[in-house]
């Protein structure tokens, strides 16, 4: 499968760092969570742009390069035009075969889902991108694994490692050292959350809780249009656990 690039409108590109900080910081949006060898191509009507890099459309959204992608039941989808524009998603990143890793953020991913299920696929989004260049029968036998495989608004996805390199370089997830970048056996396991129409973006562990990963997902709508899930109410408290065998040194107890 190659990477295909399409037709989509653009002012002047960024480069591999600015495209980076444009989205944890990006112009005319906010972040809401920050947990966190060059190549151009170009078509006659798109300008040459480095990998990773976005531009701008005339109304102020965020364009994409757009790739060419199968999902888990064999379906063709652009990365830009069919899951970011327009929408609101949380994307992670993994491999069909991983057992470590990859299940345990299928479970945090999952079970975030279940506490916003009302708003899956309508508006929300979850996306999974291979790694490895997994088939449709591979993803889809791993989404049944991982019981995500029929949820609303799930789709796990594959397309050529240069497309789905320049996606998640385009999200935030570079390493500027090419060699530990290319070392996809150690991938990030963060999730990236973006509202395409307010130009909003935040990202937190795949692995952290479900609720933390919820509220993040609710958070990228304005107050006036946030779901209430009771689930999601902040009880007040601060998450801390006991470290197991620590103990206090007696003299800082003593300052206290």
């Amino acid at each position: 499968m190659h990477s295909i690039d399409r037709s989509v409108p653009a002012s002047t590109p960024h480069g591999r760092r600015s495209a980076l900080k444009a989205l944890l910081i990006p112009a005319g949006g906010a972040v809401l969570a920050a947990c966190a060898g060059k190549t151009t191509t170009s078509t006659p009507s798109q300008p040459a742009l480095e990998r990773g890099a976005t531009t701008f459309a005339k109304d102020g959204t965020r364009v994409f390069r757009n790739h060419r992608l199968v999902d888990q039941d064999g379906r063709v989808v652009w990365s830009y035009d069919d899951l970011i524009k327009g929408r609101v998603f949380a994307a992670s990143f993994g491999y069909a075969s991983c057992k470590g890793v990859c299940s345990q953020i299928a479970s945090s991913m999952g079970g975030a889902s279940e506490l916003i299920a009302p708003m899956m696929s309508k508006p929300v989004w979850f996306y999974t991108f291979s790694l490895a260049e997994d088939s449709p029968g591979e993803m889809r036998e791993a989404m049944i694994a991982r019981g995500l495989y029929g949820r609303p608004g799930w789709r796990y996805l594959t397309g050529s490692a240069q497309a789905i390199r320049d996606i998640r370089w385009s999200f935030g997830f570079v390493e500027l050292d090419e060699e530990s970048d290319s070392n996809l056996t150690t991938h990030t396991g963060m999730a990236r959350f973006g509202h395409h129409p307010l130009d909003k973006w935040s990202s937190c562990p795949a692995m952290g809780s479900p609720v933390n990963i919820a509220r993040s997902v609710v958070s990228l709508f304005p107050p006036d249009q946030r779901p209430s899930f009771p689930a999601l109410d902040y009880d007040g408290s601060n998450g801390a656990r006991s470290i197991p065998g620590f103990k206090p040194v007696p003299q800082l107890v003593a300052m206290r």
